[in-house]
């Protein structure tokens, strides 16, 4: 028989400002616990949390407590490269003859794996629209409701825009956001921005395209299906013509064809049944693994993250250098989480609300980063076989809190430490200096005060 525990959440006035999830909501807090309990075990049982986590790596088929069959695992072949990649036994060695060589300074490695689900889980936010003008200049206009904000959307929107029709990205203008063009928008959050406008601007891109075509094969005394569009060339049997894309446009309006379309995407096949927690509430999971490696001074509790090596599932990216950026900056502001970032409260009042009080990375705490993203990891649940990038690579910044409590342990055997994040230097010394049942200093090794001294 299973037994199912229900949390009921009530919201409350509190003396406390507010405040909400951000790049994830919940799932960091969510990994954070799970990658604490399985920390907790490792010590317990006296093995590698590597162990564990391999053990109960995501395969092909499993079913999630919601009763969704994962598809398109690849959670154990990036472990699997992760680990090849960086030479992870080779490394651990090093580690521990760097560990019994200097007594203040230690260092740690945690390899931190992803799986995560791409959709809005109320399903009836997983819907977008587009509008595309193609103008008798050749130019091409395109307006969606999503939100440029530094991820690079737009510029992913003008790919898919470009690559649909066959012309030159410069010929793409990317409209601001505006209901009056496109209503009814969902926000643009969920890691589902390039998903849901991009697969709408195809929808509406093919059909402009399929009306140019026939133009095109009506001007080439041809079939339809033997025409292509390409880098602006009309092409016949994939031979170039005497066609143009700028005479193919002008031609059409001249027949008074439309280089108008709208279309609207609702992500096929998700539901979910909150009553029953059941369902089917993403489109496609995004899986990957980090190996995070971090030295920790013991004298003065300060540690810092040194190198991070990612194998990420990216699908066939839409634009592999932003993609990149994504990864590369969705892991520091992880890092930042678990290192830095600490609200403090003091008689209801933030006493972290300013960039003096409250820390956040920079390019000094930036580690060395190396992306590596899957070949051969076609996701056909998305537009153009790509994958959502935004929030799963924060994720891997929670492997340096865990990086951090191997440098720590490998001080101090018997280390008391909480589970609390972040993991500030007051925590660390607070830690690695705490009174507890064993030793709190390892064998051979003086106080602190005694080092000073």
């Amino acid at each position: 028989m299973c037994i199912r525990d229900r949390v009921t959440g009530h919201s409350c006035r509190t003396n406390l400002p507010p405040f909400t999830a951000m790049r994830g909501f919940g799932a960091p807090q969510a990994m954070f616990v799970i990658e604490s309990a399985i920390a907790r075990a490792a010590d317990a049982l006296g093995v590698d949390a590597g162990e564990i986590q391999r053990a109960n790596l995501l395969s092909e088929g499993d079913v999630f407590p919601y009763g969704m069959r994962v598809a398109g695992s690849q959670a154990r072949r990036s472990y699997s490269e992760a680990e090849q990649r960086c030479r992870l036994p080779d490394l651990k060695r090093q580690i521990r003859s760097f560990n019994r060589d200097h007594r203040l300074v230690k260092r740690g490695v945690a390899t931190m794996p992803v799986c995560f689900g791409i959709s809005f889980t109320s399903t009836f936010l997983n819907q977008a629209a587009a509008l595309v003008h193609v103008y008798t200049d050749g130019s091409v206009s395109v307006s969606t409701g999503a939100v440029e904000m530094g991820q690079g959307v737009n510029t992913k929107i003008a790919g898919i825009a470009a690559h649909t029709l066959g012309v030159s990205n410069p010929r793409i203008r990317i409209e601001t956001t505006n209901t009056t063009r496109v209503a009814n928008t969902s926000p643009t959050a969920a890691s589902s921005g390039a998903d849901m406008n991009g697969r709408a601007v195809e929808i509406a891109c093919g059909m402009i395209l399929d009306r140019l075509l026939a133009v095109a094969a009506q001007r080439l005394d041809t079939s339809a299906d033997r025409v292509t569009i390409h880098d602006d060339a009309i092409l016949l049997d994939g031979r170039a013509t005497d066609l143009g894309w700028d005479q193919l446009v002008w031609h059409a309006y001249s027949q008074r064809i439309s280089l108008t379309a709208q279309a609207h995407y609702a992500t096929p096949g998700i539901w979910y049944d909150r009553e029953r927690e059941q369902g089917e509430p993403f489109a496609y999971h995004v899986f990957g693994t980090a190996v995070v490696e971090a030295t920790v001074d013991c004298l003065r509790g300060t540690a810092t993250i040194d190198r991070v090596r990612m194998v990420h599932d990216a699908g066939r990216p839409l634009n592999e250098v932003i993609d990149r950026g994504q990864a590369e900056g969705g892991l520091l502001q992880g890092i930042g989480w678990m290192t830095m970032e600490e609200l403090l409260f003091d008689d209801g009042h933030n006493i972290s609300n300013t960039l003096s009080t409250y820390k956040v990375p920079d390019l000094l705490a930036t580690p060395e980063i190396e992306v590596v993203f899957l070949d051969d990891a076609d996701n056909p649940k998305a537009v153009l076989r790509s994958k959502a990038i935004g929030e799963p690579p924060l994720m891997y910044g929670i492997g340096a809190y865990f990086a951090i409590k191997s440098a720590m342990q490998a001080f101090r055997r018997d280390l008391p430490l909480p589970f609390s994040a972040p993991l500030t230097p007051e925590k660390i010394l607070s830690a690695l200096y705490a009174s507890g049942t064993g030793d709190p200093f390892p064998e051979h090794l003086p106080s602190p005060a005694a080092v000073v001294d």
